[in-house]
């Protein structure tokens, strides 16, 4: 073999290994954003198709992707040859040759969420420590408030909504009001929830609320109306100090209920009896959304929407919120956090389904 061969030769090794150099860290770059985007929109369509479920009071079910391991392998090739004629000892013909064979193949574990331990957190009245956290991380005090709480001392927050739909409509309007002037005075930097000893407690700002506002709203809460505070609790009355506000939280599927009721449905699922119609006492239909349809609001299609921030096909419908719906984005966001803070955690030994992706 000549020198320039074996140059030839060699440059073709070079560039293929310096391609295999490149690659593994491409890879990394190229396969991370899929991954995540797959992820994510995976448990966005679960969550959603679970509202729709409890809507039609059809069992709700989750699965998370517990692990996702990807093996990429490189295999390359080169080759050379020449031919030499009898009389001269240049080369009349000269080829070179290589080739690179690339292979991914994903292998993707699914882990259900059941088990006691699940449920346990699944049907466990949301713990304070849950509100504190979500209030503190900049959420609406209102938003955490309606969709956690359903009582607050006399205040009713649509207890019955904790649950499949009611035939009758819930009280709710007190809570609703009081909920969304707590938020004027969030969004003034006048309130603020904290922890006081083992207890919440919400911290009204003298110097920003006027006097006969804080004393308004203490009072409405049935805390000590001398105080610019009131310490909400959990704990049974006997067990309570006389001017602490009780505090009755929703559990986790409590507040998925929820949210299910403004689940807008086919006409003709109303009429063939597959969901339930809360009605007026005067006999007309009740509207959800007077009640959480500024939180959250699911449409439906019997096409395929082209608006949609996450869709799913559940009983010959296309479910969705739509894209510029920032509202009901913002609250699928929270309980999307309140569910893994909550419930996320807890892993069920078997059985695990692994798929490998070819």
């Amino acid at each position: 073999m000549t020198t320039f061969l074996r140059v030839g030769l060699l440059g073709s090794l070079l560039c293929l290994s310096g391609c295999a150099t490149r690659l593994g860290p491409g890879t990394i770059k190229n396969a991370h954003r899929p991954y995540n985007d797959s992820v994510v929109q995976t448990l966005n369509e679960q969550l959603l198709l679970n509202l729709v479920r409890l809507k039609y009071r059809d069992n709700p079910y989750f699965i998370e992707v517990s692990s996702i391991t990807a093996q990429q392998t490189l295999e390359t090739t080169a080759a050379a040859s020449g031919s030499l004629p009898f009389i001269t000892s240049k080369l009349r013909d000269i080829g070179v040759g290589g080739g690179v064979l690339y292979s991914d193949s994903p292998t993707i574990a699914f882990q259900p969420l059941q088990g006691e331990d699940f449920l346990k957190k699944l049907m466990a009245p949301i713990p304070m420590e849950g509100l504190l956290k979500l209030t503190q991380s900049g959420w609406s005090v209102s938003r955490v408030f309606r969709i956690a709480v359903e009582q607050a001392n006399h205040l009713h927050n649509a207890p019955s909504a904790s649950g499949p739909t009611p035939e009758d409509p819930p009280e709710y309007e007190d809570f609703k009001n009081l909920s969304l002037q707590l938020r004027e005075l969030q969004k003034k930097q006048a309130l603020d929830v904290v922890l006081e000893g083992e207890e919440v407690a919400i911290l009204f700002d003298e110097s920003r609320v006027p006097s006969a506002d804080r004393r308004r709203l203490i009072s409405i809460l049935g805390g000590d109306p001398g105080r610019n505070y009131v310490v909400v609790s959990a704990r049974p009355r006997s067990q309570r100090d006389s001017d602490e506000v009780y505090l009755q939280t929703r559990s986790l599927i409590g507040a998925l209920f929820f949210l299910s009721h403004n689940v807008e449905v086919p006409e003709e699922h109303i009429k063939k009896g597959l969901v339930t119609v809360t009605k007026n006492p005067d006999g007309s239909e009740f509207d959800w959304c007077d009640v959480s349809g500024d939180l959250m609001s699911v449409k439906n299609s019997p096409t395929p929407p082209t608006n949609a921030f996450v869709k799913v096909h559940y009983r010959g419908t296309w479910f969705y919120v739509p894209d510029n719906d920032l509202k009901s984005k913002s609250t699928f966001m929270l309980i999307s956090q309140l569910f893994n803070l909550l419930a996320g955690d807890v892993k069920q030994a078997a059985p695990v389904l692994t798929i490998p992706v070819r």
